[in-house]
């Protein structure tokens, strides 16, 4: 079976295109904490039997103010191969496959995304590769929250090697959304006609010492914003750079890895929260101390 466009998101993993879902409106037992959240999976194009994941957490509109945690693109391709694994067969004819990540072995072994998460070893390795060449980062807020000429985005203030951070970004994500925009028949769901690099900086005090913003030391991003995502999580071990154009922080917001080390800070892995692509951007490699008097508070 294929799950309906409205109200379900894509996502591929490995090669295959599949849909995912949660049901907006929960049941009595939902509303009650008496049933969990359910995810459904299937692969786009239908023809085999829809994946039913039981969460084991609660429903976020339940009524018992039972705390829930969000479902996150990285949780859903964990889930997938996880299923795969177990026995689920997307493209076979065949009845629901129901599965249960709490008790499957699978899970812990296929947790971590090899391709968000390289490792220490493989990120150092990516600094020796540019051992005598380092990026630039200044900060220059005069044209911040201003149209980019260039591009069809805002200006963060936020420069690396003298461009915009949202400028990187947009070129990264276009064709990630044009691909988006083609498989959803010209209509993206939940995002519009065109969102690629849709962001806004989050100002000079966030960026600026002594906020430790961009050193990776503030608390998690959570904090800010209405949903919360599972302990083991690795986006509560990265950075939020850049909000979302309307100004509330949980709708649309980009992640990066902050390392400082002790003669560079690297920014690495950035992410879409709220969908799976893989950023072909970075690592950008500063030098520590270049780097950190480009924070510094500004003398005007």
């Amino acid at each position: 079976m294929s799950l309906p466009r409205k109200g379900s998101r894509p996502i591929t993993v490995d090669g295959v295109r599949y849909r995912w879902r949660i049901r907006t409106r929960p049941t009595g037992a939902q509303r009650r904490g008496d049933s969990p959240l359910l995810l459904a999976i299937a692969v786009d194009d239908g023809g085999g039997p829809a994946m039913v994941v039981r969460l084991h957490r609660a429903h976020p509109r339940n009524e018992q103010g039972i705390r829930s945690y969000a479902v996150t693109p990285w949780q859903v391709a964990v889930f997938i191969r996880g299923g795969l694994a177990a026995g689920w067969r997307p493209t076979e004819p065949g009845p629901q496959f129901n599965f249960d990540p709490r008790v499957d072995p699978n899970i812990e072994a296929l947790r971590i995304d090899p391709v968000r998460s390289r490792g220490r070893a493989a990120l150092l390795s990516a600094v020796r590769a540019r051992a005598d060449e380092r990026d630039a980062l200044r900060l220059d807020f005069s044209r911040a929250d201003q149209r980019s000429t260039r591009r069809p985005c805002w200006l963060s203030g936020l420069e690396i090697n003298g461009r915009d951070l949202i400028e990187w970004i947009y070129d990264v994500e276009r064709p990630l959304v044009d691909e988006e925009l083609a498989a959803d028949d010209g209509e993206a769901p939940d995002r519009g006609e065109d969102f690629a690099g849709q962001y806004l900086g989050l100002g000079e005090s966030v960026y600026r010492l002594p906020s430790r913003a961009l050193l990776g030391e503030v608390p998690s991003w959570e904090a800010s914003v209405a949903f919360q995502t599972a302990p083991d999580d690795p986006r509560r071990r990265k950075t939020t750079l850049l909000d979302c154009t309307c100004g509330i922080s949980e709708c649309w917001f980009l992640l990066a890895t902050i390392t400082v080390l002790d003669d560079v800070v690297i920014w690495s892995d950035f992410e879409q929260f709220h969908r799976a692509w893989v950023y072909d951007l970075g690592p950008f490699v500063f030098d520590r101390e270049a780097y950190l008097a480009s924070i510094a508070p500004s003398a005007t």
